[in-house]
């Protein structure tokens, strides 16, 4: 094509000044073509770069938003996670000045024993912290158990929910005072039951049932639960009561240790002994000393 250009002009210069203007035509209709191939793929050329490079703006700020939406998730997540985390010390400090009469050690729960998970939890405060064997753990809502084994710097508690432990407790409800025993049921691992109750007694559903104080381990007047549900034994003279825990053990994730009560704990009186005068009742003692 170059040649066949050169060759034009050269006929051009050499034919004369009449011959140019025929020749710029022969030449603009030869290369037109061309100009226009190559104008078009220096246009897609540039658009395409144009478009790769728009492409990749595109991913970058993607990526970027991507980065900064993954941020402000988990800055949400922290958040909602220190609201709810601050609800729950709130309460724990309107508990304890509620409870001037106790002491406390506050502990987050730290592990459940696989093999009884509704029965042992593991707590994060131990010997170190002034803890020590038979000490009654409560949360905001009510009882929680007591402590069972206790190491330098952590401590098992055994819940009511564990068929072992043993609670004496009593119906709040003023005309009733009926008392009884709450024990975990292994039929029923979230529902404890109050045992030990005489068929004609008055319970009822929807009574609140509070820690008795006999036993020496657990204060008296802790909330342990309410009634829903009273069943007669066969065969027997006795009934039990079906109870609702004051506490949600399922979602249970800080505790307080009374680790001190300046309140005194009734003893059960001793029983007489045939031919024997019955001896007084021991004084009572102070909890966590």
């Amino acid at each position: 094509m170059a040649v066949l250009t050169v060759f034009l002009l050269a006929s051009t210069v050499a034919k004369g000044k009449y011959q140019f203007v025929f020749t710029e035509q022969v030449v603009a209709t030869l290369l037109f073509p061309v100009e226009y191939v190559l104008g078009k793929i220096g246009y897609s050329i540039r658009h395409t770069g144009s478009f790769t490079s728009q492409i990749m703006t595109v991913y970058r700020d993607n990526q970027t938003l991507k980065t900064e939406n993954e941020e402000l998730r988990q800055n949400n997540n922290n958040t909602t996670e220190i609201v709810a985390e601050n609800a729950r010390l709130r309460a724990m400090l309107d508990y304890k000045k509620a409870a001037q009469q106790f002491d406390f050690v506050a502990a987050q729960v730290i592990a459940r024993d696989p093999g009884t998970w509704t029965n042992i939890i593991m707590i994060n405060r131990g010997a170190a912290d002034g803890l020590t064997k038979d000490m009654t753990v409560v949360a905001t809502q009510g009882l929680v158990g007591s402590v069972v084994s206790v190491y330098n710097n952590s401590a098992k508690v055994q819940l009511i929910l564990d068929p072992r432990s043993a609670v004496g407790c009593l119906v709040q409800r003023p005309e009733s005072r009926v008392a009884g025993i709450v024990e975990g049921s292994a039929a029923s691992p979230q529902a404890p039951h109050m045992v030990n109750i005489a068929r004609d007694a008055d319970i009822i559903k929807s009574d609140k049932i509070i820690t008795s104080g006999f036993g020496g381990i657990y204060p008296k007047g802790l909330l342990v639960g309410e009634v829903v549900d009273v069943v007669n034994e066969e065969g027997g003279l006795l009934k039990y009561a079906v109870l609702k825990s004051a506490v949600d053990f399922d979602r249970l994730e800080e505790v307080l240790v009374i680790v001190r009560s300046r309140e005194t704990l009734p003893e059960a009186f001793p029983q007489a002994t045939p031919g024997k005068t019955t001896q007084q009742p021991a004084k009572p003692k102070e909890v966590g000393r």
